[in-house]
């Protein structure tokens, strides 16, 4: 690939304080997102998308629309479209996955002809938009394998008017990606070894699958997104908590390894005692982050211990002095504000979840009835406030709920 522009020093040291920051974040989507904004940034471009390589396909894992976001409020729920591409030179995608080099197009709409893929209009059509300038660059880590591609779309001048990319911006977001690629592929790894501990897990307890742990921590940080943001929290402030709030609700139920087959896999009520014994998932899943090390350790044990509690005491374990003694004894339920915000949020987020899905002793409950559920039990089981902003932006927990129950394909 030859280039004709140099990268200036005040870009280079840009792009290694960037990746500095990046290489900390945890959570794959926080990834993507920041990778994303940045890459736009260096283009002032309108829009973006992620494209990840699973199972031999391009997954659509990441969106980011400016236009859309002003249109819509609830634009959000395009980052949760379903899309997997083939990895074949008919797609733009496909293409540079499989030439691992970048490909610039002035007007996918104009695409020359003589080359082998094309531009499916279906995202633009049900969307209102209007793709035209398109930069597509390869996600390569440095043992030279090929995890995604990045495409970053409608790159504007200063007037707001959209302009062709130059080779320049090729080159800049190019030298980024290198970068980015390294952290996306270690953000991969770290999702998967919290899907393998899931799918421990779920030898254990056939309720806890990976889809039901994908929607519940992405139902949480959309709850949480759309909370914040009415309370005029910092923008910046909302992504760090997303990048740990996402894996602790997503291990909100891992102490249940603690717990007995007998009980976990019995197809009937628990008696008293069972379900004591049943509630101490909450203890051995706090249990599990005790020596913490991080905001990650003390997030994710401080929802799986607070998880069951409820909005008027009720729930449990309550107020236990010390989680390590041998004989737990459970005290008064958290009430209200004392009950963790995130432990609010997934909360509410695990019980909608586990009312529409089918289990192996109970078949899933319609929308409606779940809804009226959800509804009924605001200031009882459910913090209020979380339960409003769950309602307000449904739309994208019905995205999410069409991301991990079905798959898509399409080509773009």
């Amino acid at each position: 690939m030859k280039m004709n522009f140099r990268l200036g020093k005040d870009n280079i040291l840009n792009i290694m304080r960037i990746a500095e920051d990046i290489s900390h974040i945890r959570d794959l989507d926080s990834l993507l997102d920041r990778v994303l904004s940045e890459a736009r940034s260096f283009t002032d471009a309108d829009a973006g998308s992620i494209y990840l390589i699973q199972d031999n396909e391009l997954t659509f894992d990441y969106v980011q629309n400016d236009s859309l976001s002003k249109q819509d409020s609830t634009s959000n729920r395009y980052l949760y479209s379903n899309h997997k591409v083939r990895i074949s030179h008919s797609s733009i995608a496909g293409h540079v996955a499989l030439t691992k080099e970048p490909l610039i197009i002035d007007d996918v709409y104009k695409i020359k002809t003589g080359v082998p893929y094309n531009f499916n209009r279906s995202f633009d059509e049900r969307s209102s938009y209007r793709t035209k300038a398109v930069m597509t660059i390869p996600l390569i880590t440095s043992l030279e394998r090929i995890i995604g591609v990045l495409q970053i779309i409608n790159a504007k001048k200063a007037n707001g008017k959209i302009r062709r990319f130059k080779e320049k911006d090729k080159l800049i977001v190019s030298y980024f990606a290198s970068h980015a690629a390294i952290a996306i592929e270690k953000a991969m790894m770290t999702r998967e070894i919290i899907l393998r501990m899931i799918k421990m897990s779920q030898l254990r307890d056939p309720t806890e699958t990976p889809p039901h742990v994908n929607r519940v921590g992405a139902y949480s940080i959309e709850i949480f997104h759309q909370w914040a943001l009415n309370r005029g929290v910092p923008l910046d402030e909302i992504k760090s908590a997303k990048d740990t709030l996402r894996i602790a609700a997503m291990l909100h139920d891992v102490g249940k390894i603690g717990v007995s087959d007998v009980i976990l896999k019995k197809n009937g009520s628990l008696n008293d005692e069972e379900a004591r014994k049943m509630k101490m998932h909450t203890i051995f899943g706090a249990r599990l982050f005790l020596g913490r090390t991080s905001d990650w350790d003390e997030m994710a044990a401080m929802v799986a211990i607070n998880h069951h509690e409820k909005w008027d005491g009720s729930g449990y374990p309550g107020h236990v002095p010390d989680i390590q003694q041998n004989a737990i004894k459970f005290g008064p339920g958290k009430k209200g504000n004392e009950i963790p915000l995130f432990a609010r949020i997934v909360a509410l987020a695990d019980v909608y979840d586990a009312l529409m899905s089918q289990r192996y002793y109970k078949p899933g409950w319609s929308e409606d009835k779940a809804l009226d559920f959800i509804e009924r039990e605001r200031g009882r089981h459910f913090d209020p406030e979380v339960t409003d902003t769950f309602f307000s932006i449904y739309d994208i927990i019905k995205a999410i709920q069409d991301k991990y129950n079905t798959e898509a394909r399409s080509e773009i």
